[in-house]
């Protein structure tokens, strides 16, 4: 039979929680009755849903948005007075997704066995980043565990929100790339063959251009439906394949550093997102060196990644961090480097970098909203070509059939 879980109210006007089971919703209302209860609310429990449920609880992952939610509701609650284990519970059942609450549910029941909450997110690693771990770790070692959250929290919102408008600037050019090649691919399988049918049927010698565009459209017309979705699945599965070694992701973001225009979003998009991790560290009383071994996480360039860790030992034996980003003058500007010295000499230096954190994030903002403006000319000279191309190859012939005629 199937279980309901409940809330209501004993003889004794206590509140209750728990589950029963029954044939169905009314006969576990009326079952609740015969016992004294007064229900408040109940619901079919889902958790033996079957081979489909446990499929979706595999597939189900948890997003950025998922975890921002469990930092925002767990300091809400820690503020509140509200002790740990009762807050993971809280905050359990508010999650929908199976995956995360099958997660937090572990971490209850691990703080409640008297593990500390860095030792139970450590069990999920996989979904909780070192980054998060550490700073969680800190809190409950200083007794300020709300607070090392909050900054946590801050860090996690703008990272969402730098990300998301790099993922939306991106959208406009890819739409109209997108557009462009829909458009040439149907010119070319079902108009170019009935102009250059026509062409054809004269026994004259056609230009290489209209050549390159009969042979072209003849190809997708006879294998297209076969080899252009096999040939854009391996160029992704590749390109994958590439970033996903170390030589490979090595010369992809060597590359992203010296692509005209892109290259200061690139180098602003990971000052901002370091600058943010080192300020919400250091607030959180990290020493300087975990701080810059744990922000290295956060960027996803292997060259700041390797800027940073390297950079460890140096802190370790006394090192300004003026210096040690002196050292590299294409990942760090000088206004970066000169701000970072002015926080080390105030000793303000965390909140230095939340300066430098908030001019960069409003650099990139400025930087993706002119953004389309930047690519509309390269995107007309591509389409311009394509249109030109198409043109010459097909207006040649025929200006030189109607001179011989």
């Amino acid at each position: 039979m199937p279980a309901f879980s409940y809330t209501a109210l004993d003889k004794s006007n206590a509140f209750v929680k728990s589950s029963v089971t029954a044939a169905s919703l009314v006969k576990a209302r009326r079952q609740l009755h015969r016992d004294g209860f007064q229900v408040v609310n109940i619901r079919r429990e889902t958790r033996n849903a079957g081979a489909a449920s446990r499929l979706n609880t595999l597939l189900t992952r948890i997003s950025r948005v998922d975890r921002i939610f469990f930092t925002r509701y767990l300091n809400t609650l820690l503020e509140s007075g509200i002790p740990l284990d009762q807050a993971l519970k809280i905050t359990a059942e508010q999650v929908e997704k199976p995956v995360f609450k099958h997660v937090l549910q572990d971490m209850h029941s691990q703080v409640l066995q008297g593990q500390p909450l860095h030792a139970a997110l450590l069990r999920h690693k996989k979904y909780f980043s070192p980054f998060f771990i550490n700073l969680v770790k800190v809190g409950e070692r200083s007794g300020k565990l709300h607070e090392v959250l909050l900054h946590a929290l801050e860090q996690q919102e703008q990272d969402y929100e730098l990300v998301s408008k790099v993922r939306g600037a991106m959208v406009y050019p890819a739409i109209i790339v997108a557009a462009a090649i829909v458009i040439v691919t149907f010119m070319m399988v079902f108009v170019v063959p009935k102009i250059t049918g026509i062409l054809l049927e004269y026994n004259v010698e056609l230009p290489l251009t209209t050549r390159i565009l009969i042979a072209t459209s003849h190809f997708l017309a006879t294998f297209g439906i076969v080899v252009i979705p096999l040939a854009v699945a391996f160029c992704v599965v590749g390109f994958r394949l590439w970033v996903s070694t170390t030589s490979g992701k090595r010369q992809w973001d060597t590359l992203k550093l010296n692509i005209p225009v892109f290259k200061n979003i690139v180098r602003e998009f990971n000052l901002a997102r370091i600058s943010r991790a080192m300020s919400a560290l250091l607030k959180s009383g990290v020493p300087v060196d975990q701080a810059f071994d744990l922000a290295a996480s956060v960027s996803g360039n292997v060259h700041y990644q390797n800027s940073l860790r390297s950079g460890v030992v140096f802190i370790r034996k006394g090192i300004a961090m003026t210096e040690i980003f002196h050292g590299y003058p294409k990942l760090y500007p000088p206004l970066a480097t000169r701000m970072v010295e002015v926080g080390e000499r105030s000793g303000r230096i965390d909140h230095m970098f939340d300066r430098l954190a908030t001019f960069y994030e409003k650099s990139v903002a400025r930087t993706l909203a002119s953004l389309s403006t930047i690519i509309e000319p390269f995107l007309l000279l591509l389409i311009g070509f394509i249109v030109g191309f198409l043109g010459l190859a097909i207006l040649t012939p025929i200006w030189k059939f109607a001179q011989t005629v």
